[in-house]
């Protein structure tokens, strides 16, 4: 697990925080954060982290450029099991960074390679998802050339 950056950690811990109160006066919903908050957090450590560059709003298939020129989808979840969402239908990314918010405050990543490799896992789905597990296995067959995070 990586720390998440110093300027994102206070705020994280505190949305986790308030988070738990909601929990707490409401026990029977789950008060997850996923969504847009969650997705944008990844895409602040993606940032950070990897210097990615965001592209203009309305590019189509990507969100950011590597200082390599390569195009770069970033997917978040804060899910342990079950499916990551990817957004798209039998279109293919040049390169993905999916990255797991753990309650720890820290990050891993489940996945950061071409798009082919999804492509080929996900050939046989209508949707556009793999479970956690999924994306581990297949980023273990990502070369290190092949990478984008160190």
């Amino acid at each position: 697990m990586r720390p998440i950056p110093d300027n994102l950690s206070g705020p994280f811990k505190k949305l986790l925080s308030a988070r738990d109160e909601l929990r707490g006066a409401f026990p029977e919903l789950s008060f997850a954060l996923d969504g847009n908050l969650v997705g944008h957090i990844g895409e602040a450590i993606a940032i950070s982290e990897f210097k990615l560059e965001k592209l203009p709003s309305g590019s189509k298939t990507h969100d950011f450029k590597a200082p390599n020129g390569t195009h770069v989808q970033v997917k978040t979840t804060q899910q342990q099991r079950g499916g990551v969402g990817l957004g798209l239908v039998k279109t293919s990314f040049e390169h993905l960074i999916v990255i797991q918010l753990s309650e720890s405050g820290t990050y891993s990543i489940l996945y950061d390679g071409p798009g082919r490799h999804i492509d080929s896992a996900n050939s046989h789905k209508k949707g556009a998802s793999l479970s956690v597990d999924q994306l581990q296995r297949l980023n273990q067959q990502v070369s290190k050339e092949e990478r984008l995070c160190s």
